[in-house]
């Protein structure tokens, strides 16, 4: 009987001791929520966004201009 308790007690602690820090706060997250806390919530997805339409932009033009120079060729 006295294992048994011995064993729960044990268990229960491990769990604990388990739990606890990741419930607990982390002084950086803190931090990074204060630095983001100004920017909008979606700024890396809008920023990846506009640098994506960018760069299908820069290809367009490119095989736009290739496809000139193949017909000039011809």
């Amino acid at each position: 009987m006295k294992s048994i308790k011995l064993f729960i007690f044990h268990g229960l602690m491990l769990t604990m001791i388990t739990i606890l820090p990741a419930c607990s706060d982390d002084n950086n997250e803190k931090e990074a929520n204060k630095k983001d806390s100004g920017d909008h919530v979606w700024k890396h997805q809008t920023d990846a966004l506009k640098s994506a339409k960018d760069m299908a932009k820069k290809m367009q033009e490119s095989l736009n201009q290739q496809k000139d120079n193949l017909d000039d060729n011809n």
